[in-house]
């Protein structure tokens, strides 16, 4: 062993030790630290019933939450005694596919306390509290037992019993400050709440492969309390486990962001031995780009190469409608179409629901949609190779709606359809409406990830899915909605539309990755705000428009840049932010910086130290920012050093890019 090991075993050793203050005894509290000290939690047995409490920086904002669960048939809800207890440290890094950090430190002090039913078969439970720098994961444990094969946990009592009652920040309902914790809606995301002192905390759920979804709402009559409630009950055979519950801290907003990775940290190692087949760059989507035919698909194809965008997504239609037509919907469409059909009989071969062949001709977009459709001619094949043979290459992923597989109730087996889109030479799929929140449909999201990983397929799942840190175990799954994107902007208030766009990043964007589509050249947004959102959020972007905007004739400038440079996986990450205002996102590759800015529905200005530089280096900074009264960007270039201020002034709805490229490097 070498002394460098010897020092970190022993190191490991006396972090351990240095949890508690004393023995653990049936009715003492033992206190949990994370390793800079900075997060306490304090459980405690009172009158056989378990509790804690949370601090962050001296700051109890958690204050005797009641812990424990509710079980069929016979409940874990009871009163208990400590029969025992294990204490735990680790302290290693893993390396990421792609995202806010090519390293990623996974540093815990972990505390499982065991506990024993006082009363009917005292069975047994163990309450696993860990404490990183970044917050608290805390999971519930069944261990094997005689006369208990399996368990059902119906509910999660965990209480969230915060010290006042306190504004939350969730998109849900688009509450970004102006509801308390009485008045918040129950959200299926994230839920952020400003715990005074300047610090944030954001509550979600991690490694939820055989779990039920966490949705979070208020305890009526109980003003300071959240509680998790679950999407329906959890089965598993003995030993079983629930998903982690989550509390992100950060000393400021901007630090939430900064700490998400706690999620992935709750969740497996990477499970795939060759990941290099794995590209981190954007896509380009089909959507206000091009129609589904080979020709057109491949100048798109080209467009994405030219400004290295490595993948180009084909969306829905290009196997004909996105379900398998009933008896009653085609009578439906034969009774209600209007005269466009009538000379594109077609349609009728398009609407089998086979997502492994592509269309011909005309589809309909759905039964009750009898005005337009999509036109189809496509050679996948020849797509995927003419792919492949660019320089940079570019890989092709389609579409499919979930509800055609068979383990989310359709015909055709997830296997079988990989295989074949692998076959085809595809990069990816994008499963659309993908069923999710329940046990068995979050087991049958994680499987069909695992099978796109074994077909060499990434994966983006759109629609309600929520993300919960899979992407560590499967870099594979680039990206996931679960959130309102930017197609969905008419459905949004004008007033909230870029607000929303804003405070995602201290909300949605803390449970992961987030396939937000955005639309380059939007009217109500600059060409600044839009190109930010791909160096402000986590996750492989998809671009849905933009090929026009950019093209020749197009009103799009050289703000394009950006998008030809981003890596897609950096080595540092700083976030500052206004609460509803503004956000700044620092990321560095190598020796260059990125900085991507938004605002929201009100012009920003405010300096910008560039004091995160290495100091004695100079830096070439190419920076486009919002022409005042225009949607357009103005570009200039100039020196920088650490020494540098840089003054960021954006529209309403606006943004703010900077590359900054240490001399002599290229970015």
């Amino acid at each position: 062993m070498t002394v460098h090991s010897l020092a970190a075993r022993l190191a490991g050793i006396l972090a351990s030790l240095l949890i508690f203050c004393g023995g653990l005894s049936a009715l003492g509290a033992e206190t949990l630290r994370s390793p800079d000290g900075k997060v306490i939690v304090t459980f405690e047995l009172k009158e056989g019933r378990p509790f804690w409490d949370v601090a962050y920086s001296g700051n109890r904002f958690i204050q005797r939450g009641l812990l424990g669960v509710e079980t069929a048939l016979e409940n874990f809800c009871g009163t208990y005694k400590v029969v025992g207890m294990e204490t735990a440290a680790r302290d290693t890094t893993w390396k990421a596919v792609w995202g806010n950090l090519s390293e990623i430190r996974d540093h815990f002090n972990q505390l499982a306390v065991k506990l024993q039913e006082t009363a009917g078969k005292q069975r047994v439970l163990h309450v696993v509290l860990r404490a990183y720098n970044e917050g608290v994961g805390c999971r519930y444990e069944f261990p094997p037992q005689p006369g208990l094969a399996e368990v059902t946990v119906k509910k999660r009592l965990t209480e969230y019993r915060f010290a006042q009652n306190f504004a939350v920040y969730q998109n849900r309902n688009y509450e970004y400050g102006t509801v308390k914790i009485d008045t918040m809606s129950r959200s299926e995301g994230a839920v952020t709440l400003d715990v005074g002192g300047g610090n944030f905390v954001s509550l979600t759920d991690a490694d939820r492969s055989n779990f039920s979804m966490v949705f979070w709402s208020n305890r009526k009559g109980d003003p300071n309390t959240i509680v998790g409630g679950l999407a329906g009950p959890a089965s598993g055979a003995l030993p079983f486990a629930t998903s982690w519950e989550v509390i992100i801290v950060g000393e400021t907003l901007g630090k939430l962001y900064e700490n998400r990775f706690i999620v992935e940290n709750l969740n497996p190692p990477c499970a795939i031995a060759d990941t290099s087949w794995i590209n981190p760059g954007p896509a380009i989507c089909q959507i206000r780009n091009s129609r589904m035919v080979t020709a057109e698909l491949k100048k798109l194809l080209d467009f994405a190469s030219a400004h290295n965008i490595p993948y180009m997504e084909i969306d829905h239609s290009w196997n004909g409608a996105e379900t398998k037509w009933t008896p009653q919907e085609i009578e439906f469409f034969e009774k209600n179409k209007l005269p466009f059909w009538n000379d594109k009989p077609e349609w009728r071969s398009n609407i089998g629901g086979n997502p492994m062949v592509p269309a011909k001709g005309w589809v309909p977009f759905r039964p009750q949609a009898t005005s337009g459709g999509n036109f189809v001619d496509l050679n996948i094949p020849e797509l995927t190779a003419y792919g492949k043979s660019l320089k940079p290459p570019v890989g092709v992923c389609v579409y499919v709606r979930s509800v055609l597989l068979k383990e989310f109730g359709g015909e055709h087996p997830i296997d079988t359809v990989f295989a074949a889109y692998e076959k085809m030479g595809l990069a990816g799929v994008k499963p659309g409406f993908t069923p999710s929140a329940s046990q068995y449909n979050e087991q049958m999201v994680a499987y069909m990830v695992k099978k796109a990983a074994e077909h060499k397929l990434i994966l983006t799942i759109h629609d309600g899915y929520y993300p919960y840190g899979l992407s560590r175990t499967y870099p594979n799954l680039v990206n996931v909605e679960g959130g309102a994107g930017d197609e969905a902007e008419h459905s949004i208030k004008p007033e909230m539309k870029s607000l929303h766009d804003v405070m995602l990043v201290f909300t949605r964007f803390l449970m992961g990755p987030f396939d937000y589509t955005p639309e380059i050249g939007r009217k109500s947004k600059t060409h600044c705000h839009q190109v930010a959102m791909i160096g402000v959020y986590h996750g492989r972007p998809s671009i849905r428009g933009g090929m026009p905007q950019w093209s020749p004739g197009g009103e799009g400038g050289g703000e394009i840049e950006f998008i030809e440079k981003w890596p897609g996986i950096f080595d540092e990450m700083k976030v500052t932010a206004e609460v509803c205002e503004s956000v700044t996102v620092a990321r560095r590759r190598a020796g260059n910086w990125y900085v991507a800015s938004m605002s929201g529905p009100h012009a920003r200005s405010y300096p910008y130290p560039l004091d995160f530089l290495t100091p004695g280096k100079t830096y070439q900074a190419s920076i486009y920012s919002d022409t005042p009264g225009s949607r357009k960007s103005t570009h200039t270039q100039q020196k920088v050093t650490s020494q540098t201020v840089i003054p960021i002034a954006m529209e309403p709805n606006g943004g703010h890019l900077m590359i900054l490229t240490l001399q002599g490097q290229t970015p």
